[in-house]
């Protein structure tokens, strides 16, 4: 047989037995009611066909491995998206292996690159309203931006910062931020007064045409989160929000993009209460120093937020890291809360962005201190240098191994064990918080390639962004796995015993498929277990076992049953 086509013949096979192969269930509006519980199986792909609202009371579970997919809706004021309202729970509880994907109907999952870094804008987001604390303009009870105001199941806002709106776990959300009216986008994900027992982590935006992750209000948290490519900004936080970060990921397109982080405290601007969260571990990768795009500074910090962001890593800037807005003398902004202790911005590394040769606010240096305004406090950016110094800001290079905004297996945000992500003092986590975990370095990644937490499941590493994960005819059987697995005896006889050999330096799971794409059987192994196991009682037949490790990689053999 021709090797080639063989290849390719076992690939669709694959494509089959994961369920890639599925019935389409469209779902508009009228199909989803207050009160009523759904579940959207992966056997399906739900297509949503415009504005989609959960009411209050109803619940939503997407099991693992499920695609939703959204009409694009030609017509600009009425863009397909799905919103969760106050008082509805999502439960959308993916895995490494099998992620929740939100996308637009154009993508082919199954085609790795189908889609890019710029083909954005071609449906709605994801929008989460809950009960949180939230002021707009003097208001506890708001309209969600992208939403007409006309709509009352828009509204977020409460008095509960600890609601709970259910779950989002391994989601990737693609190619979205379609206008509702010129001028107003949905972002990625929006979370409007979402409370702190909503579950958020291992979350990706991909390819978004206005924000990637926007916070109004509330006290979510969110943990492993990945926004690349956004052409607004990538992180964006609003109207009194108050939750907690740790292990942030953000990286920008060289031709359009805004700040990696825009970080507001309240609207109007310098009133109370006002955002006072706290991130640890972000590491932002700017649009590039030669880049087109504007990408005016990586952090902009203003309208009176507060907060601490710590032991992070910003590079890759076209100009200036960081602003701190101050505006008028005796304005409550974000540099009086500098200030006073309020705002902190601590331990964090600015490496390789614009000239990147002091810390300073001169045409050559890495902060920037601007409002408009005729009577700055200070104008100099003393204040802030000030700041960053005694909080040690490091200009030292982090390390980090490769960075690439292409679809080129070259993106490698890991810094190395000798820079100064782990070489450079670290700020304290909250003490007794159990929300962050005590980690040795600093950005969103450790040095151990075992735990770079935005392979296998992450678009990123789909569309072959990462190191490692370019694909070609070659690695169809083997996707970037280190682990070796071995089947004997093989042909085997029916009913009769056969060994499974294998390298199981981490958590493993092994699938047997039919060559009918059934599930013959599921085994999880755990890591430092025995090399060897026995498997009995297949019939007569050719199977295909595949192999997919933690860090969801996966290898697949054949196995013939005499």
């Amino acid at each position: 047989m021709n090797f080639k086509r063989y290849l390719f013949s076992i690939y669709f096979l694959l494509i089959a037995i994961l369920g890639f192969s599925r019935a389409t269930v469209k779902i508009t509006d009228a199909d989803l009611v207050a009160g009523q519980t759904y579940n959207w199986t992966k056997n399906n792909t739900y297509l949503l066909d415009g504005l989609v609202f959960l009411e209050t009371g109803g619940v939503l579970n997407i099991e693992a491995g499920t695609v939703v997919k959204f009409t694009p809706r030609a017509d600009v004021g009425n863009p397909s998206a799905l919103v969760i309202t106050k008082g509805a729970k999502i439960n959308a509880t993916g895995t490494a292996q099998n992620p929740i994907i939100f996308t637009a109907e154009a993508d082919d999952v199954n085609k790795p690159s189908d889609l890019g870094p710029k083909d954005n804008a071609l449906w709605g987001g994801l929008v989460i309203l809950g009960n949180g604390v939230t002021q707009k303009s003097g208001n506890g009870s708001v309209s969600v931006e992208g939403i007409p105001t006309t709509e009352p199941r828009g509204i977020y806002g409460g008095n509960d910062n600890n609601d709970d709106s259910g779950v989002l776990r391994y989601v990737s959300i693609r190619h979205g931020g379609r206008q509702l009216v010129s001028g107003s986008e949905l972002n990625g994900l929006t979370l409007g007064a979402v409370g702190s027992k909503t579950v958020l982590e291992y979350i990706e935006i991909y390819a978004n045409s206005d924000d990637g992750i926007e916070f109004f209000g509330g006290a979510p948290n969110l943990k492993y989160a990945i926004v690349a490519f956004a052409e607004d900004d990538s992180f964006d936080w609003d109207e009194v929000y108050s939750g907690k970060g740790q292990f942030w990921f953000s990286i920008q397109r060289p031709d359009i993009a805004d700040a990696g982080g825009e970080l507001d405290g309240t609207t109007p601007d310098d009133v109370t209460p006002y955002s006072n969260p706290t991130v640890y571990n972000w590491t932002h990768i700017g649009s590039g120093i030669g880049a087109t795009a504007a990408n005016p500074v990586g952090w902009l910090f203003r309208a009176g937020t507060a907060g601490v962001v710590a032991n992070s890593i910003v590079t890759g800037m076209k100009g200036k890291v960081i602003e701190v807005q101050d505006k008028n003398t005796g304005a409550n902004d974000a540099h009086q809360k500098l200030v006073k202790g309020e705002l902190k911005i601590m331990n964090n590394i600015f490496f390789g962005n614009g000239s990147n040769a002091a810390l300073d606010a001169s045409a050559t240096g890495v902060i920037r201190v601007t409002s408009g305004q005729p009577n700055q406090d200070n104008a100099s950016g003393s204040d802030l240098i000030g700041h960053l110094t005694a909080n040690k800001t490091s200009l030292e290079n982090p390390g980090i191994i490769s960075i690439s905004r292409d679809a080129d297996g070259k993106l490698d945000p890991r810094p190395t064990a000798s820079g100064s992500a782990y070489t450079t003092a670290l700020a304290n986590l909250p003490a007794g918080d159990a929300f962050f975990s005590n980690v040795s370095h600093k950005g969103a990644f450790s040095a151990n390639s075992t735990e770079l937490w935005i392979k296998g499941w992450s678009t990123l590493a789909r569309n072959g962004h990462l190191s490692g994960t370019a694909t070609n005819n070659q690695e169809i059987l083997s996707f970037d796995i280190t682990e070796r697995f071995k089947i004997y005896p093989n042909p085997v006889g029916i009913q009769e015993t056969f060994t499974v050999e294998a390298e199981f330096s981490q958590r493993t799971y092994i699938d047997i498929f039919s060559m009918d794409g059934r599930q013959i059987r599921s085994v999880k192994v755990e890591k430092n277990t025995p090399d060897q196991f026995e498997m009995s009682g297949l019939e007569r037949g050719m199977y295909l076992i595949k192999f997919t490790t933690e860090a969801g990689k996966f290898s697949v053999k054949k196995l013939i049953v005499e």
